[in-house]
Formats: C-alpha cells, sequence, structure tokens
C-alpha cells in the first residue's frame, strides 16, 4: 500500500509513541496483514481476533466485544480505510 509523505509521517509518528509487542508486522507487511476490525466510531475500533491472540492491545467491553487500543490499527482503520 502507497502512503503519502504526510500518512507516513503519521505512521512514523505513531510508532516512535508506542510499544508494539509484536514487532509492527502491519506495517512491515505493508499494512496488507492486519487484524479484522469494525470501526465503531470515530474514535473506537473493535478487534475480531483479540480473544484468539490473548493480544495486550486490547480491552473487553461487555461478553463479546474487544476494543482495540492499538494506536497505529486505529490509524489506519480510520484513515486508510483498511
Amino acid at each position: 500500500m502507497q502512503l503519502t509523505a504526510q500518512q507516513e509521517a503519521d505512521v512514523q509518528k505513531i510508532m516512535a509513541e508506542m510499544d508494539c509487542p509484536h514487532g509492527f508486522p502491519c506495517y512491515k507487511s505493508g499494512f496488507e496483514k492486519l487484524t479484522p476490525v469494525k470501526v465503531l466510531s470515530a474514535t473506537g475500533i473493535e478487534c475480531f481476533k483479540a480473544r484468539e491472540l490473548f493480544c495486550r492491545m486490547s480491552v473487553a467491553f461487555g461478553l463479546s466485544t474487544m476494543i482495540c487500543k492499538c494506536p497505529l490499527r486505529k490509524y489506519v482503520a480510520l484513515n486508510l480505510g483498511r
């Protein structure tokens, strides 16, 4: 996936401010290998694989919903439509 200069700058800033427990596989794959999510609002996304992966970047909301806390995944979902 090609990013604009501004998008790349945004991504680099986000990555510099966080610690990815998996080593940024989404970025390394050019945002091709992404955990499936659903945009819930302008600020929240639901992760469909968090329970299976025991992801520390998610938090339970109710009995079955896992909210993604990963700033990079959130940026990609909300700003890149992926």
